[in-house]
């Protein structure tokens, strides 16, 4: 296990490295350059919250990739999601429009949530949202992410053991 310090020295390797190289990478595939600036600093960001970086990665560039996959993946969720949120909005009478305490109460609890589910892969929160937000049926989340139904049922029990443990402490 490497100790703290070639942790650190890898996570700066890391860096100098591939940076620049994942910067470029972004830009190809997102809507502007300061966009692609941002998501890669939030990749290396959630690298900082690991215990430590390897100093020796086979494939450092797709590593780099897969997590600002993932993060662009989240990012688009929580877009989604707010997107959903302003509709529905929108669609209530005025009179029915919750206060603006409540609706930061609500913006702050789905924060919390995604918090909470930060550990999860995408496809594991993307399943457990659909299960539990959009009250889909389990076959449908298999045949909407492509993955088996005994997938699907993993996901969604990995989710809920992350909050159990979130709500009562670990099992």
């Amino acid at each position: 296990m490497p100790s703290p310090s070639s942790g650190e020295s890898g996570f700066d390797k890391l860096y100098q490295e591939h940076h620049e190289w994942l910067v470029r990478w972004i830009s190809q595939r997102a809507p502007s350059s300061e966009h692609a600036r941002d998501l890669a600093q939030d990749t290396f960001l959630r690298l900082l919250n690991r215990p430590a970086v390897p100093d020796v990665l086979h494939s450092p560039r797709a590593w780099l990739a897969k997590i600002a996959g993932n993060l662009a993946v989240d990012q688009l969720r929580r877009q989604r999601l707010e997107k959903n949120y302003l509709e529905l909005l929108a669609a209530l009478p005025e009179a029915e429009h919750p206060s603006p305490e409540f609706q930061l109460e609500l913006l702050q609890i789905l924060d919390q949530i995604d918090r909470l589910l930060d550990g999860l892969r995408p496809v594991e929160k993307t399943a457990f949202l659909m299960a539990r937000l959009d009250g889909m049926a389990y076959k449908a989340i298999a045949a909407e992410l492509d993955v088996s139904l005994s997938s699907v049922e993993k996901y969604i029990a990995k989710a809920m053991l992350c909050c159990y443990n979130a709500t009562y402490g670990e099992a």
